[in-house]
């Protein structure tokens, strides 16, 4: 019954040991699945990589494109890459299927050509590649609102062989347990094949039996009996008998016949009662011959051996495990036992008694098949399960393939480092740091070009506003004026702070606060981007003015202020801007008061002063109008406001009766001569930065930076 049982718990640890082991290795899913994009009818500039497709997975995403020539893939936000990508043709991917085998596609239809989107200021990077390229995505900043876009030029078609490969769950929960448990089964089923349980007694002890056949039995006890005689046989000293080991001095004296003396094989010892004893060690009682080789074989099988303790059945006392009796009456009588000498037999299988009752071998076959039981559970007690899949290591740069040629331009520098993706924050400032660091390169690259060859021209893809006013009239004034001062240099080097804003619609403004080695004092450089097709333009540059400092704003973006309406501020930031025109035109404005006293201030009305002064002969008329269409706002911290205006301050000189202006050579520049008699006009550009406090702290506007440059003059 126990090898039936330990063959059926090996057959099942067998199984439960290749199940578990199975779907670590044969059976288990792959760490990956790839899924494809159909490629559209007709041939489309612009692929757009929506965000559904880059967030799946939590972003685990590698994306490959092919495709015959160069291309390229810039990284933005989803309404960056949309406002660029406006009413063009383009493929759209929206996301992947149920089963992550397939990636569902979009196309609309548009112009088939649009401008080159390679270097817009909306990617934050851009990678690019010939014939195929490998892209593992990590979202480069907060927010999970991220898009690619991938093209050519704009005019050639982009790749639309994409796919997309995402981490599987391969996990196998049940591997291991089916494993453990095979490798007990296996276990379990060794010990039943090794360990054999000794019989339990029966009544707590067992009677002792004789051999059934009378002659093997017989002849197995005679010599037992012969060989205990002669060792417990009494000692005669001239005729007298010592009593053996165990014999009262009262007992029965041995037959003078000698027949059967003590110590002779065969020989009996007669009791008083008639009966004789045999005095064999371990000798069993109560069974014959083949019954009682029955038991001891069932006794050697079970571990017993034959070694039960047993007890005497006579009138007396023999010794210690050597008592023994033959069964009362006379049921075994010498005429019974075979000749003396004859070898004790096993009737059933012809052997050696003491070698049939002796425990059997093990069978070569159970002895293999508990050794492969052991091994095995050896082996699986433990398993050796596979890992679980990690997930490819992010990375933000793409890799080519071995069978193309790939180039990637610069990725932003700066101080931003690469964030998972995470829920966007309210108000999501629309560059990052690396970002605007790279424009400040490009802003500072491109008006020192300007500056060292004095020409205009070099400015226009970076520069517009009052800065480029006053930069093309600096240079056209320098170009004849010798010892005319140059504007401070646009510096990058050190961007102290920035208000970035977060105003998803254009045009957007963001203002930075650098100081380079060549000026003296910090410059607020205030960019505007126009449209999503066109990259940021410094408008404004002023130097902070001295004893004021920059407002703090917010690190995650500065929301623009309606300039219509106060919004808890002193005074809204149109009345703001009407109220400094007057003041700087009039001495005894009623907004004086809502003022800070500023050296900007004090600037113009000492310059005026000194026009006048200098100029009796003539009629001068001041005048500081804000053009609507610079008006920038930004909130800061504290519930403020900050406030960025293009001013235009002109002056008019009228000569009195038969009088002649002179004309200063600056001036003579614009009007092409030095006299005048009618007049003439010079105009001024004038860029302002203010800060208008919460109406809650009862404090006055400040103004934090100023700027005054000659840009145009001529006669009436």
């Amino acid at each position: 019954m126990r090898s039936k049982i330990a063959i059926v718990l090996a057959i099942v640890g067998l199984l439960l040991l290749a199940a578990g082991i199975g779907q670590r290795t044969v059976w288990l899913p792959p760490e990956t699945l790839t899924a494809t994009a159909a490629a559209p009818a007709k041939a489309v500039p612009l692929t757009v990589v929506d965000p559904a497709v880059l967030n799946a997975k939590d972003g685990n995403v590698t994306l490959t494109f092919r495709s015959k020539g160069a291309f390229q893939v810039a990284v933005g936000r989803e309404r960056d890459v949309a406002g660029w990508v406006g009413d063009a043709s383009h493929q759209t991917l929206t996301g992947l299927s149920d089963d992550s085998r397939q990636v569902n596609t979009s196309t609309s239809a548009g112009p088939a050509t649009v401008p080159n989107p390679s270097g817009s200021d909306m990617w934050v990077s851009q990678d690019g590649g010939t014939g195929e390229l490998t892209y593992t995505w990590h979202a480069p900043g907060h927010g999970n609102d991220w898009a690619l876009l991938v093209f050519s030029d704009g005019k050639a078609p982009a790749p639309t062989d994409i796919s997309v490969t995402t981490p599987n769950d391969n996990s196998t929960p049940w591997a291991v347990p089916l494993m453990v448990f095979g490798s007990i089964a296996l276990v379990l089923a060794a010990l039943l094949f090794l360990i054999r349980p000794k019989a339990a007694p029966e009544g707590g002890r067992r009677a002792a039996r004789q051999p059934a056949d009378p002659a093997a039995g017989t002849v197995a006890v005679d010599k037992i009996v012969a060989a205990r005689g002669r060792a417990n046989a009494p000692k005669t000293i001239a005729g007298t008998r010592v009593p053996a080991r165990g014999q009262h001095d009262g007992g029965p004296a041995v037959p003078a016949d000698g027949a059967g003396g003590p110590g002779e094989p065969g020989s009996h010892w007669p009791h008083a009662d008639g009966t004789t004893s045999i005095p064999l060690a371990g000798a069993v009682h109560g069974l014959d011959g083949q019954e009682a080789r029955t038991k001891r074989a069932k006794d050697n099988d079970s571990g017993n051996n034959g070694s039960d303790d047993t007890h005497h059945d006579g009138p007396d006392d023999g010794p210690d495990d050597n008592a023994g009796g033959g069964p009362t009456g006379s049921g075994a009588t010498s005429g019974d036992a075979p000749k003396p000498g004859d070898a004790p037999k096993n009737e059933d299988t012809g052997k050696s008694f003491f070698h049939a009752v002796s425990r059997p071998a093990t069978s070569r076959k159970v002895r293999w098949g508990a050794a492969v039981a052991v091994v095995l559970a050896a082996g699986g007690i433990s398993p050796a399960v596979a890992a679980d899949p990690t997930t490819p290591a992010a990375s933000s740069t793409a890799s080519s393939t071995a069978s193309s040629t790939a180039s990637s331009t610069a990725s932003p520098t700066g101080t931003a480092t690469q964030a998972t993706t995470a829920a966007p924050a309210p108000g999501t400032t629309v560059l990052l740091d690396s970002q605007l660091t790279r424009i400040l390169s490009a802003v500072a690259t491109t008006v020192g070009t300007g500056d060292n060859a004095k020409n205009a021209k070099e400015l226009d893809s970076r520069v517009a506003g009052s800065a480029l006013a006053m930069r093309t009239a600096n240079y056209k004034i320098r170009s004849q004026v010798s010892g005319y001062a140059a504007l401070p240099p646009v510096a990058n080097t050190e961007l102290l702070t920035r208000a970035v804003t977060t105003q998803p619609s254009w045009p957007r403004a963001v203002m930075a606060v650098t100081q380079g080695d060549k000026n003296p004092l910090p410059q607020l450089l205030t960019l505007v981007q126009a449209t999503p097709r066109d990259n940021y333009k410094l408008v404004q540059a002023t130097e902070l003015l001295p004893g004021q400092t920059f407002p703090k704003v917010d690190n995650q973006g500065s929301a623009p202020v309606p300039a219509g309406a106060d919004n808890g501020l002193v005074l809204s930031p149109n009345n703001a801007v009407s109220a400094l025109s007057d003041v700087l035109v009039k001495s005894d404005s009623k907004w004086k008061a809502s003022f800070k006293d500023s050296v900007f201030v004090k600037a113009v009305a000492d310059y005026q002063a000194e026009l006048k002064k200098t100029s009796p002969d003539a009629t001068l008329v001041f005048s500081h109008k804000a053009d609507p269409a610079s008006l920038r706002t930004f909130a800061t911290a504290d519930g403020g406001a900050l406030v960025v205006a293009d001013y235009t301050f002109g002056v008019d000189i009228t000569p009195k009766t038969d009088a002649k202006l002179q004309i200063g050579p600056e001036a003579a520049v614009f009007t092409g001569g030095k006299e005048t008699t009618k007049g003439f006009v010079q105009t001024f550009a004038e860029p302002v930065v203010m800060y208008i406090p919460p109406a809650a702290d009862k404090a006055q506007v400040t103004i934090v930076a100023a700027g005054r440059g000659l840009v145009g003059a001529q006669f009436k």
